[in-house]
């Protein structure tokens, strides 16, 4: 008879239970224990059982603990056994890469580049679109804008149709009525002022603020106070914060500086308080050196209604920003009087970068495509390790090691790949990231605090791992779902079916991908050849633009004898052909528009119908100096002054616009609230950007209606003029003028598509990356294709098949998976155009070219990858290949 411990064990007898039923187990057994002692002196069963469970006490509430600890300590130990494992595979695994140091350094250096540029442009992404600002609570900060969607049909002033300024009527009624929005502030950026002292003058940027700017940023300042109420009134008090890098410079620190005076536009201010170190409101342009109460000029008061400041506040609490929004279009339409107006409440952060965030998620894309091809990569090659370790895997397979454990130890490798190609990724990612930084276009917000911080780190960590993982999967699955017996009679150094299979699929996904980036490469690099092609309709070479500023008040003209003595000083210096002047000069100076009405048309009718216009203040020789081509009538005489008859000289933008391609020399318009006659049509000029639409503009001489100090336009025979001989040149017609700047114009129509050049620089390079993995993982490929068919090609050679057929056998079996990914490439490729076709001039992302140059491109260099080792291949000689 067979007792139970005769018996042979079943499965479930040796799977271990679960917690709670070891533990109910374990407690019961204390229970019988003490049910026996109690028994044992002389209690009943029942008796002794009852008091034995009264003594244990609550056996849930023991139970329930016991499992918790249980369960807690199983799974530390199971972690602990995981992470010991996991040592164990990445010593094995370090150990097999020594062994395969060709396979290794390939591997770890195309994982490298792949993850280097990812890290690279994470970094840059992270330091402008996902650092915090560093303000208390930054995502409660909002931008406040007027929106005028009237607007975006007119191109002069389409830019404001979703982002107009504010005024100061808009801040005291936000401020009074708004309860979605608290600590509503005023501020503009890009304003400039004439600091006196005792080394003489010096052009300084300012900020002007309301006193409530600190408020809402959560901000004190370092020393002193900020601005008051009392400060925000017309013709206020002449105070002044100084921001602590220039109480550092000016004042070296010292602490008494409170009270004390310095001179601005001839004009003293009292310093009353210094700002913290670091502050920055915009990210966009220089950081200030000063900050001035912004509501104490003229210019602000509400009769003028002008709008010329951007406003911020902060969300009241568990406010959305769609109510905050609701209501604020609600009050400035009221203030305003006008039912078209709305209004845009954005956060602040994401506001700033709005601009920005496009093209750098679209370089973040391809350098996350690039990564990606390098994953499949070395997908690709760990594929063709496997063949060449199919008797290793058979070795273990015998020895008793699961699928499990041989698709983990494999995983274990190919993580231990991606980690050391993370390691030397995070180095060639400081490299690229200096190179980033120095290529990339000014103004970009917050370019100055990218960096490798932890956040990058975690990335390019999160990268090894994801990576590693990606491109070990396929490879791992294939090699260890092989039993023994299938890997034997494969041979080694043959892979099956399956395993040729996959590593053509993945080839064919590599050359998709990379089809996707080169041809995204393509558009951007035909479109900025496009742009760089347009003409500027005027010849910039050699023209210099020297900006200057005078101090005044607002309202005072610059002095005619002013610039007629700089203009005759500048025709007599060395090297100078000729000179002019102008209130904007082209890719320098901003722009400025008015409404211009036109002739037979009564007055209400005027208003009703006057459309927005460049405005350009010129002196005579401003068209001749810039090379300006005439249409029709006359360029402006000297006779075009002050107390001369109003003229004007129109764009052919504008003759289309509003005269309907009809020439209108002695057509009058009114501009500015005054009829001037049309004396002259100039063919049109760009001001700002080579890939912009031409502006409909009005030219005025620079006399009848003065607005600024002019900028002077020289023409030289050499680019570079003396700096430090102009400045002194100013000096002697005005001691108190100020030299801005010196700009090459060729140089400023450069800097005017440097973002359309940086996406293209760095997409192509992506793209070229990308090509070369790919033709070099082909030939890879092609050679260990190869090798393993050297028995099956002497065979063939002794048959009789000649070189040439063996070639064309090897390359055609090869370019069935490139064929496979140009077929996948192209809607891939259409897809990824979309991306880009924002940022396209003068092509379309479905450019037919583009896609043709391309594909024959990848057919190029495939068919080379595949053609040399397969014409090695063919020269071997059948005896030596039957032998082997």
């Amino acid at each position: 008879m067979t007792t139970p411990r005769d018996r042979e064990p079943e499965l479930r007898d040796v799977i271990r239970p679960p917690v709670g039923e070891r533990v109910d187990a374990e407690l019961s057994f204390h229970i019988d224990m003490r049910t026996r002692e109690l028994m044992a002196r002389g209690m009943s069963e029942a008796d002794a059982r009852a008091e034995a469970i009264r003594r244990f006490g609550d056996f849930d509430e023991v139970s329930s603990t016991l499992v918790r600890i249980a369960g807690r300590t199983e799974g530390i130990m199971r972690r602990a056994r995981f992470v010991r494992e996991a040592i164990s595979d990445a010593r094995v695994a370090v150990r097999m890469l020594k062994r395969r140091r060709a396979f290794a350094a390939l591997a770890i250096g195309t994982m490298a580049l792949g993850i280097g540029a990812a890290t690279a442009i994470f970094s840059v992404v992270d330091g402008v679109l996902m650092r915090p600002l560093p303000f208390d609570k930054p995502d409660e900060i909002v931008s406040v804008w007027l929106t005028q969607p009237s607007l975006a049909k007119d191109p002069a002033i389409a830019w404001l149709a979703q982002a107009t300024p504010v005024g100061n009527e808009d801040y005291q009624a936000l401020t009074r009525d708004a309860t979605s929005l608290r600590d509503v502030a005023l501020y503009s950026t890009g304003g400039v002022a004439t600091l006196s002292t005792d080394a003489g003058t010096e052009r300084i940027p300012v900020l002007n603020a309301t006193s409530t700017l600190l408020p809402a940023l959560r901000v004190r300042p370092q020393l002193g106070r900020g601005f008051t109420r009392d400060d925000d009134v017309l013709n206020g008090p002449n105070v002044v914060m100084i921001t602590w890098e220039a109480w550092r410079s000016l004042y070296g620190g010292d602490s008494t500086v409170i009270g004390r005076k310095l001179t601005l536009d001839d004009k003293p201010f009292e310093i009353i308080g210094v700002l913290p170190e670091g502050l920055q409101i915009d990210r966009t342009v220089d950081a200030p050196v000063l900050w001035l109460p912004a509501l104490r000029d003229s210019f602000d008061i509400p009769a003028r209604h002008n709008r010329g400041y951007r406003a911020l506040a902060r969300l009241a609490p568990g406010v959305p920003l769609s109510t905050a929004t609701a209501q604020a279009a609600r009050i400035l339409r009221a203030v305003n009087g006008d039912t078209l107006l709305g209004a845009r409440v954005d956060v602040w952060q994401r506001d700033q970068t709005r601009t920005a965030r496009g093209p750098l998620l679209v370089l973040l894309g391809a350098a996350g495509l690039l990564l990606l091809i390098a994953c499949v990569n070395v997908a690709v090659l760990q594929v063709g390790e496997g063949a060449a370790r199919a008797r290793e895997m058979a070795t273990r397979a015998a020895l008793g090691a699961g699928v499990a454990r041989l698709v983990r130890q494999l995983l274990a490798e190919s993580v231990v790949v991606a980690g050391f190609g993370a390691a030397l990724g995070l180095g060639l990612s400081w490299f690229m990231l200096r190179a980033l930084v120095a290529l990339a276009p000014e103004r970009l917000p917050g370019l100055d605090a990218v960096a490798l911080n932890g956040r990058v780190l975690v990335f390019t960590m999160v990268c090894a791992l994801v990576t590693g993982v990606l491109f070990g999967v396929v490879p791992a699955l294939l090699m260890g779902r092989a039993g023994a017996t299938e890997i034997v009679r494969s041979g080694a150094g043959e892979s099956g079916r399956g395993a040729r299979s996959a590593q053509r699929a993945l080839v064919a996904l590599q050359l998709a991908l990379s089809m996707a980036l080169l041809v995204d490469a393509a558009l951007l690099a035909r479109s900025l050849r496009n742009v760089r092609d347009v003409d500027p309709g005027f010849r910039p070479e050699g023209l210099l633009a020297v900006r200057v500023s005078l101090p005044r008040r607002f309202g005072d003209d610059p002095t005619r004898a002013f610039t007629d003595g700089v203009m005759r000083r500048l025709r007599a210096y060395p090297g100078i052909e000729a000179v002019t002047a102008g209130t904007h000069v082209p890719f320098v100076s901003g722009s400025t528009s008015s409404p211009v009405a036109l002739d037979r048309m009564d007055e209400a009718l005027a208003r009703a119908n006057a459309r927005h216009t460049q405005q350009r203040y010129v002196m005579p020789g401003y068209f001749e100096v810039l090379g300006m081509k005439l249409l029709a009538g006359r360029f402006f005489a000297p006779d075009d002054r002050a107390g001369g008859e109003l003229v004007a000289v129109v764009s052919a933008a504008e003759v289309a616009r509003d005269f309907g391609g009809v020439w209108p020399i002695g057509r009058q318009v009114k501009h500015q609230g005054r009829w001037r006659r049309i004396v002259g049509v100039v063919a049109d000029v760009k001001y700002h950007g080579l890939a912009r639409e031409d502006e409909a503009t009005i030219y005025v001489p620079f006399e009848q209606l003065p607005d600024d100090a002019p900028t002077f336009v020289i023409r030289a025979a050499s680019a570079v003029t003396n700096r430090t001989a102009l400045a002194a040149l100013l000096h002697e017609v005005e001691p108190r003028a100020t030299l801005v700047s010196v700009t090459s114009v060729p140089t400023a129509i450069a800097k005017s598509y440097a973002a359309e050049r940086y996406r293209t620089v760095l997409v192509s390079a992506f793209g070229v990356m990308a090509a070369l993995l790919a033709v070099v993982g082909l030939y890879g490929v092609s050679i260990r294709s190869a090798k393993r068919r050297t028995r099956e090609l002497g065979i063939r050679l002794a048959l009789g098949s000649t070189s040439s057929m063996v070639v064309r056998l090897l390359v055609n079996d090869a370019m069935a998976g490139v064929a496979m990914g140009l077929a996948v490439g192209i809607p891939a490729a259409l897809l990824a155009g979309r991306a880009v076709s924002p940022y396209l001039f003068g092509v379309s992302a479905k450019d037919p070219v583009v896609f043709v140059s391309v594909a024959v491109a990848l057919v190029v260099g495939t068919t080379l990858a595949t053609a040399l080792p397969a014409m090695r291949a063919a020269r071997v000689n059948p005896a030596v290949a039957l032998r082997e």
